[in-house]
């Protein structure tokens, strides 16, 4: 026998671990928590089901492996070429300073960047060849990005960005010759 209040909970859990691993962000987490909370059929159940499953495929490749590429900025400033290694592009935190990334070439694929910017700055100079997806946050900070950040329908090497920034800024910019 089906025990609706038993599938929401283990949904529930699903849910709450995607957003602990920012696979989703908040409001996808409330949105979809009101849709677990609204079901009555073993049908809905297994509709929210299959849409955590798609979250978990569709994000799977974002974990971001451990590395020993990390690169911190603590009073000073601080320029660096990005040089990803299997699909890492390392942690740059910095604390009341300035790190200023630079982004010429990725290999095809996806490349995860983490960035932390702690009443500090980040600026990640990107070339145009390469596709950006920008998933930081901010708790009074700015985040500074172009618009055509994300092409649509070319196939480039993509840049993802997740970190957040504290009193700080990270400004993302595209530049032609770099």
């Amino acid at each position: 026998m089906l025990n609706i209040d038993e599938e929401r909970d283990n949904l529930t859990k699903k849910l709450s671990e995607q957003y602990s691993k920012n696979i989703i962000s908040m409001e996808e987490y409330e949105r979809m928590l009101e849709y677990i909370n609204k079901i009555e059929t073993k049908n809905e159940i297994s509709i929210i089901e299959k849409g955590i499953q798609e979250n978990n495929n569709e994000h799977y490749e974002i974990i971001v492996p451990k590395t020993k590429e990390k690169h911190v900025s603590l009073f000073s400033w601080r320029t660096t070429d990005l040089e990803p290694i299997n699909g890492n592009g390392g942690k740059f935190t910095s604390l009341l300073g300035a790190t200023r990334i630079i982004v010429k070439n990725l290999p095809k694929g996806r490349t995860v960047l983490n960035v932390n910017s702690i009443f500090g700055l980040t600026e990640i100079v990107v070339s145009r060849k390469i596709k950006i997806i920008n998933k930081t946050e901010t708790i009074f900070a700015g985040i500074f990005a172009p618009n055509e950040i994300n092409k649509e329908g070319e196939e480039l090497s993509e840049l993802y960005i997740i970190g957040k920034a504290v009193f700080g800024n990270i400004t993302i910019r595209t530049a032609e010759d770099i």
